[in-house]
């Protein structure tokens, strides 16, 4: 016997009515589930104006002139060398 018509004859004996009342348990379970899920997806778009305040600074997104550049440049270049002393 396979497993699946093992499964299918451990089925077979149990009583009508509880697998009626299994049905209508498992009926039961999953429409809440889906309800559950329902109100999951939908949770995020409703909390998502009361929640914290979008800070977005794609304003600031190449303003940057040539001389912030440079002077951005030359005020990190430290961090591009090796303390030798560190390291010995």
């Amino acid at each position: 016997m396979t497993v699946k018509e093992l499964i299918q004859a451990e089925i077979d004996k149990i009583p009508e009515e509880e697998l009626n009342n299994l049905y209508q348990w498992i009926k039961e379970f999953t429409d809440k589930i889906n309800h559950v899920k329902k109100g999951i997806i939908s949770s995020p778009e409703k909390h998502l104006s009361n929640s914290y305040p979008y800070h977005d600074l794609d304003y600031l997104a190449g303003t940057w002139s040539e001389e912030d550049e440079i002077e951005f440049l030359l005020n990190t270049k430290q961090f591009n060398e090796i303390d030798q002393k560190l390291w010995l």
